[in-house]
C-alpha cells in the first residue's frame, strides 16, 4: 500500500504546504508511468517540468554513493530525486511537509522497498537515526521557513550534521546569489523579481542565497573542514553538465543561456560572452549560477570512491540514444572518459561506438580515433587524452580575421585530408533513412566511412591528430561537404558574436567553398538528422515547450536606439506623475488585454472540448 510508505506520527496527516490543485495533476501522472513521458512532452506548465523531469537527476546521478549506505533527504517534495537515492543507496529516509506531495513520492517510487517518508517539518521530528549522507537540494534557502531561530542558516547546517555518522555527507544545492543569470536579468528564483539577491534581500524576508566565499564560510563554522565545490549549468534545477573545481569551463565552454521556464524574463547581457570572459579571467566559479557542495568532518572510511572531475547528460534525445559521459580521475591520477547508456534502450548505442571505430579504421580517416579501454552491457571507457584540441586552436584567434581564417584551413586539412578515399557520392536508402530524400545539383564527393559529428571540440592534437568521438559514424556515402558544413556551421553558430562583423553566416561557408545552394540542401539534411537523434520534429527536446519569453533590453540600450530612449523617458514621466495611480492604470490594461484574448480562447476551447469540461467540473465540485 502507498499509504505504508507514509510516517504519520507527527502531524495526523495534515497538510502543511500545498502547491494546489497542480498536485492532483501530478499525481494523476505519476500513477500512469507509461503517460508520463507523454504528460512531459506534450505540457508547458514549469510545475510538471521541474517535479516530474529526469533532468532533475542529473545533479546526482553521476556522484558514486556508498551502494550499501543510508542517506537522508529532507525537503524531498514530489519525489524527482528519491528514486535515483534508492538506486543508489541501501537505505533513504525522505522528510516532506506536504503530504500531497508525498504521495506523490510515494506512488511514484513505490517499486522502492528501501524507502520511508516521514511526513511534518524537519525542525520536529525526532530521529535517533544517524545517515551516510543528508540532502538539501533547494532547501538550505528557506531555513527561515524550516527553523524557528535568530541564526537559522546555521542552526539547519549544525541540525543536518547531528544526522550524520563519523565520516558522513552533507549535500547542498542552492543558487549563487551572484549567478550571471540574475546580472544578465534572470528574475530570483524565489521571490520572482528582478536583482533581488543582488541588492541583498532588502525586499524579501523568507529566504536567502550566498556567495561562494559566505557559504564556504558558513559550512567551516557549522564544522564541515572539506567543501568540495561542484558547479550544475545552466543550473542545479535542470543541469546538463557539472563542472568541479579540477575540471573548470574555458573560453567557449558555455553556449547556453540560462533558459526561463518558470516566468518571462528580461535580457541585458549575452551570458555566454560574459561566461566567456569569466573563463578567461578564472573567475567562473565565483559566477557560476548555482552550486552544489559536498561536505564532510572527516573523510569516509571502508569505500573507495573514483573522483568525478565532470559529467554531462543527453536526455532530450529519442530514447535508444540517451547517454551520460564523465571524466573521473583514478586512483593512480590517470584519467579515462566513460559514456554510459541512461536507459536500456541505449545500450545497442554503446555496442555501436565499438563498431564505429572499427570502421574508421579500416576507412583510413586522416586522423587516430581514440582507443577504447573497456567496455561492457552499459558503458565504454576511453583514455583521457591530453593535447590541445581544435576548438582551442581556433578560438585562440578569433578576433584576428586572417589568423583565424588560417587556422580555421588548417584545422579542416587535419580533419578531411585523406583526398584519395574520395569516391562519387551515390544517394542509398540507408542515407534517406537518416538525411531524407534530398536534390542538389553538386552533391560533390564522399568519404567510404563518415564520422558526422566532426566538430572541432572533438580533436585533439597530441602525437597525433586523434578523434574523441565517433557516436554518429556512417558507412554508406555522404557527401563530405556536408560535413564540411556541419563543422563550420556550428562552429560559426557558437561564435557568431565573434564572427559577424567580419562575415556573415553564408560568407563564412563560402571562404570554405560551400555555395549557398549546397547550404540549403545541408540545412535540410541537419534537420533530417536531428529528428533522427531527437525523434520527428525534435520532440524529444520538450524543454522547449516550457521556454517563457526573453524581452531583450540589453541590445537595445548597446545599440542607442532613439525609440528606445523615447520610450524610457515616457516610462519616466509616467513614473514621476501618475505615481501610485500608475500601477492600477497598468492592471487596467492588462485586464484589457486579456478580455481582447477571450476569442482566441473560445477557438482553442471548441478544439479541445474536454479540456473545458474538465474546468467547468472543478468549478462545480470545487475541486
Amino acid at each position: 500500500m502507498i499509504e505504508d510508505k507514509l510516517n504519520l506520527t507527527y502531524y495526523s496527516g495534515q497538510d502543511l504546504y500545498s502547491d494546489g490543485d497542480v498536485e492532483e495533476e501530478l499525481l494523476k501522472a505519476v500513477q500512469d508511468k507509461e503517460n508520463l513521458e507523454k504528460c512531459l512532452m506534450e505540457g508547458n506548465s514549469w510545475p510538471h517540468l521541474y517535479h516530474l523531469s529526469n533532468i532533475r537527476e542529473n545533479i546526482l546521478e553521476w556522484y558514486d554513493f556508498n551502494p550499501k549506505g543510508s542517506l537522508l533527504e529532507i525537503g524531498s517534495g514530489c519525489g524527482a530525486l528519491t528514486g535515483l537515492f534508492c538506486s543508489k543507496v541501501d537505505h533513504v529516509v525522505a522528510i516532506e511537509l506536504s503530504k500531497r506531495r508525498s504521495m506523490i513520492n510515494a506512488t511514484r517510487n513505490e517499486q522502492y522497498d528501501n524507502l520511508t517518508i516521514m511526513l511534518g517539518n524537519f525542525e520536529d521530528i525526532q530521529l535517533t537515526e544517524k545517515f551516510d549522507y543528508v540532502t538539501l537540494i533547494g532547501v538550505f534557502e528557506y531555513s527561515i521557513c524550516y527553523l524557528n531561530s535568530d541564526n537559522p542558516f546555521m542552526d539547519m547546517l549544525k541540525r543536518a550534521k547531528s544526522f550524520l555518522k563519523p565520516g558522513g555527507k552533507l549535500i547542498i544545492a542552492i543558487e549563487n546569489k551572484y549567478g550571471v543569470k540574475y546580472f544578465a536579468g534572470a528574475t530570483e528564483d524565489h521571490s520572482g523579481r528582478v536583482f533581488d539577491g543582488l541588492e541583498n534581500y532588502t525586499a524579501v524576508e523568507r529566504v536567502r542565497t550566498f556567495s561562494r566565499k559566505t557559504l564556504e564560510k558558513m559550512l567551516r563554522e557549522a564544522g564541515f573542514d572539506k567543501n568540495d565545490f561542484y558547479y550544475p549549468m545552466p543550473d542545479y534545477k535542470l543541469p546538463n553538465e557539472i563542472y568541479s573545481e579540477r575540471h573548470m569551463p574555458s573560453f567557449g565552454s558555455i553556449r547556453n543561456a540560462c533558459v526561463s521556464y518558470d516566468r518571462d524574463r528580461y535580457e541585458l547581457i549575452d551570458e555566454r560572452l560574459l561566461f566567456d570572459s569569466l573563463c578567461e579571467d578564472g573567475m567562473f566559479g565565483d559566477f557560476a549560477n548555482s552550486f552544489l557542495v559536498i561536505s564532510e568532518e572527516e573523510p569516509e572510511e571502508g569505500f573507495e570512491r573514483t573522483e568525478v572531475e565532470y559529467a554531462k547528460y543527453n536526455r532530450l534525445r529519442a530514447p535508444q540514444f540517451q547517454i551520460s559521459t564523465r571524466i573521473l580521475l583514478q586512483s593512480d591520477n590517470t584519467r579515462v572518459v566513460e559514456k554510459k547508456a541512461l536507459r536500456s534502450e541505449a545500450e545497442k548505442h554503446i555496442d555501436t561506438m565499438v563498431k564505429n571505430r572499427e570502421k574508421l579504421l579500416q576507412g583510413s580517416t586522416a586522423y587516430v580515433p581514440v582507443e577504447i579501454l573497456s567496455v561492457t552491457k552499459d558503458t565504454i571507457v576511453f583514455p583521457y587524452v591530453e593535447g590541445t584540441s581544435l576548438l582551442r586552436q581556433m578560438n585562440a584567434s578569433l578576433g584576428k580575421k586572417d589568423k583565424l581564417l588560417a587556422a580555421l584551413h588548417g584545422a579542416m586539412d587535419a580533419i578531411y585530408g585523406k583526398t584519395e578515399e574520395l569516391a562519387d557520392f551515390k544517394m542509398t536508402e540507408t542515407f534517406q533513412a537518416v538525411f531524407g530524400k534530398q536534390e542538389c545539383e553538386h552533391w560533390g564527393k564522399s568519404f567510404p566511412v563518415s564520422n558526422i559529428d566532426s566538430t572541432f571540440g572533438n580533436f585533439v592534437q597530441a602525437e597525433h591528430l586523434v578523434g574523441l568521438d565517433y557516436e554518429w559514424v556512417f558507412d554508406f556515402p555522404v557527401p563530405v561537404d556536408y560535413l564540411k558544413y556541419r563543422t563550420l556551421y556550428y562552429y560559426y553558430g557558437e561564435n557568431a558574436a565573434y564572427l559577424r562583423k567580419y562575415f556573415s553566416e553564408q560568407e563564412f561557408l563560402g571562404e570554405f567553398g560551400l555555395t549557398e545552394e549546397q547550404c540549403v540542401v545541408f540545412g535540410k539534411m541537419e534537420d533530417a538528422f536531428q529528428q533522427y537523434v531527437h525523434g520527428e520534429n525534435r520532440k524529444y527536446i520538450y524543454t522547449g515547450n516550457y521556454e517563457k519569453k526573453v524581452i531583450n533590453l540589453g541590445k537595445n540600450l548597446q545599440n542607442n536606439e532613439a525609440w528606445f530612449g523615447a520610450i524610457m523617458d515616457d516610462v519616466n514621466r509616467l513614473n514621476h506623475e501618475l505615481g501610485s495611480h500608475r500601477r492600477d492604470l497598468v492592471v487596467c490594461r492588462v485586464d484589457m488585454h486579456r478580455k481582447s484574448e477571450l476569442p482566441e480562447k473560445v477557438k482553442r476551447a471548441i478544439k479541445d472540448p474536454k479540456r473545458i469540461l474538465k474546468k467547468i467540473g472543478r468549478k462545480l465540485t470545487g475541486k
